[in-house]
């Protein structure tokens, strides 16, 4: 994986909220139960992501966590950034190399490097926006599961 599973549930808890309608919050109970994640990771991603100001939190019986942010002007990329994900991304060997360089090159480095470059451009590209069209697309044509 390119990324940790909390940055994983992170753009998607962003993709859902992303998708309600203005002034509507949504309770981590519910959001977890759409998104088949556990609702204990789920609180703990939420709070990151209100802490770096990406979600509001209201408490209350008519509480729950609202996007803080436009959608169309947040990147995967700052997600990931914030999520502290980019390092494994564009630090790390494909082949789990503690060493891996242009001086000390892992069979595929090359290729990872072109990859990275790649992955990297697009997530620059990809808003909340867009993620939010992915995940309601994907909950919409899932079957449900018992992932959680």
């Amino acid at each position: 994986m390119l990324y940790p599973q909390s940055t994983a549930y992170a753009i998607e808890a962003l993709g859902l909220l992303a998708a309600l309608p203005p002034g509507k919050s949504i309770k981590v109970r519910e959001l977890a139960q759409q998104l088949e994640i556990p609702e204990q990771y789920l609180a703990k991603v939420l709070s990151q992501l209100v802490r770096k100001k990406f979600v509001n939190s209201t408490k209350g019986p008519t509480g729950g966590f609202s996007l803080a942010v436009e959608p169309g002007n947040v990147t995967l990329y700052r997600i990931m950034a914030a999520m502290d994900s980019l390092g494994k991304l564009e630090d790390e060997c494909c082949m789990g190399l503690r060493v891996c360089s242009p001086a000390t090159p892992c069979a595929f480095h090359d290729q990872w490097l072109k990859f990275k470059e790649q992955v990297i451009v697009k997530a620059q590209q990809l808003t909340i926006a867009d993620l939010s069209r992915l995940v309601v697309d994907k909950l919409a044509s899932a079957p449900p599961s018992d992932r959680t």
